[in-house]
């Protein structure tokens, strides 16, 4: 039996309802009533307001269990392989429940201030609680809306507002958690989704937890590395012969040379590629492995004395990221 359907059987029996009785109510089956009680089917959201006046509850208690619910069965999908413990404790607390959702939702129509900033920021959100209308603290209580606030500026000085939005808008019933986002949303949250710091941590060796904060860089291109892993699987690439910086190779797979991103089109690349130097579009070996360099080795494979071969590999943390990407969720 389902948690929510635990909590049903319960506010049934406290309003001394038996099944049949709840059904007619609801004006459905029996049958209905048992199996929303077992978790074998799931009641439609439209339902909650009726079955809360029905058991004289609040309908955010109904709410919030189906959420919390329906949150546990999604799987954690979180690469947590692919970074340190300082970011990975940072993504175990970017997560909203349904009142905290609601409060963000309040803040974006009221265009507030704090919602607006690209960048991690360490003020705090309460001057742009002026915005939201009493009736909605009076809802939940002045002391739990304070702690709601505190849950929510966790997850916005982190997690973009656009980004926030658009995720709760294709999941309005259920709870945000950015480790049980699909695999193709965290993608996006990692390569676009987040909010940087100013990497002053660069200039420490002892960070502290304003240090962290201060440089919420996750340090890779998950666009790149799910186009250029599966061909570095197959064999390494030779990118450039002497310096490491040099112009790449004419040779190299078109796949690797369209994700780097250059302004012209691969055929004019190859039509001009006697023109171009080390520099042009960001064209040379260097930039090669640029947001792979925790999933990537570039090396020079040459003997020492001979001319240097610098080679793009996949590394073990590469593998698992590769295997991560073809995993079903």
């Amino acid at each position: 039996m389902s948690s929510f359907g635990n909590l049903l059987k319960k506010l049934r029996k406290e309003a001394g309802l038996s099944q049949e009785q709840l059904a007619g109510k609801m004006n459905v089956s029996k049958n209905t009533i048992q199996n929303w009680e077992k978790g074998t089917t799931k009641v439609n959201c439209d339902r909650f307001r009726l079955l809360a006046d029905i058991f004289n509850t609040p309908v955010e208690v109904l709410i919030e269990e189906f959420c919390r619910e329906e949150g546990e069965k999604r799987p954690n999908n979180w690469p947590s392989f692919l970074f340190d413990d300082d970011i990975n404790e940072i993504i175990e607390t970017l997560h909203l429940n349904m009142n905290q959702q609601d409060l963000f939702g309040l803040l974006y129509i009221y265009n507030a201030e704090y919602l607006q900033k690209d960048r991690i920021d360490f003020n705090t959100i309460y001057d742009d609680l002026k915005l939201i209308p009493y009736d909605f603290i009076g809802k939940v209580g002045s002391i739990q809306f304070m702690n709601m606030v505190d849950g929510l500026q966790q997850v916005i000085k982190y997690v973009k507002s656009d980004f926030l939005l658009k995720i709760l808008k294709l999941n309005p019933e259920i709870e945000f958690d950015v480790r049980r986002m699909t695999k193709d949303q965290i993608c996006e949250f990692i390569d676009s989704g987040h909010k940087e710091g100013d990497g002053l941590v660069d200039f420490f060796d002892d960070l502290d937890r304003y240090e962290v904060d201060n440089y919420f860089k996750f340090g890779i291109s998950m666009k790149r590395a799910k186009v250029i892993l599966p061909i570095l699987e197959k064999e390494s690439i030779h990118i450039t012969d002497g310096r490491w910086a040099n112009k790449v190779r004419k040779d190299i797979p078109r796949e690797l040379i369209e994700t780097l991103g250059i302004s012209l089109p691969y055929q004019l690349w190859l039509e001009k590629y006697d023109e171009l130097k080390a520099n042009d579009y960001g064209n040379w070996g260097g930039c090669m492995n640029k947001g792979l360099e925790t999933v990537t080795i570039y090396h020079n494979i040459a003997p020492e004395g001979q001319p240097e071969e610098w080679y793009l590999e996949i590394n073990e943390k590469g593998r698992s990221l590769l295997k991560w990407f073809i995993e079903k969720e």
